[in-house]
């Protein structure tokens, strides 16, 4: 699968699913988990959305993208240490947005029943005001 060109990418509507059509025109098809800037290169990372042969369900396979816009291909990375480093920077990246996340998560779990902008009605913090 890594050693196969990918021509053509159609991502469904309302949908991370991408039908991806390998150099024999076998439509394959994945979830697309991310896409990234990294040495002036851009790097797309797909996990398996059905069952293909050779790969497992949580498989992450990257791609280079190449070509000019408009007439993108996905090609393959051969270099495995610049794999590796790639799959190591993307992985960094993910951990910071979890992190992110969870702190914006946290941010309202510690509220003070003083927030002006809280929409919580159910929230047991909130003061009451009258209005």
């Amino acid at each position: 699968m890594a050693e196969k060109e990918l021509r053509e990418v159609e991502q469904e509507e309302l949908s991370d699913v991408v039908e991806l059509i390998d150099d024999t025109g076998r439509v394959l098809k994945f979830y697309h988990i991310g896409t990234m800037d990294y040495k002036e290169e851009c790097y797309v990372f797909f996990q398996p959305a059905e069952e293909i042969e050779g790969t497992d369900e949580d498989d992450v396979i990257i791609f280079r993208i190449g070509g000019t816009e408009g007439n993108e291909v996905l090609l393959p990375i051969e270099d495995e240490a610049l794999l590796d480093e790639i799959y190591e920077e993307f992985c960094r990246m993910m951990d910071e947005e979890d992190a992110a996340d969870e702190a914006m998560d946290l941010e309202g779990a510690f509220c003070d029943g003083n927030c002006a902008s809280c929409e919580e009605e159910d929230c047991e913090d909130r003061e009451e005001t009258d209005n």
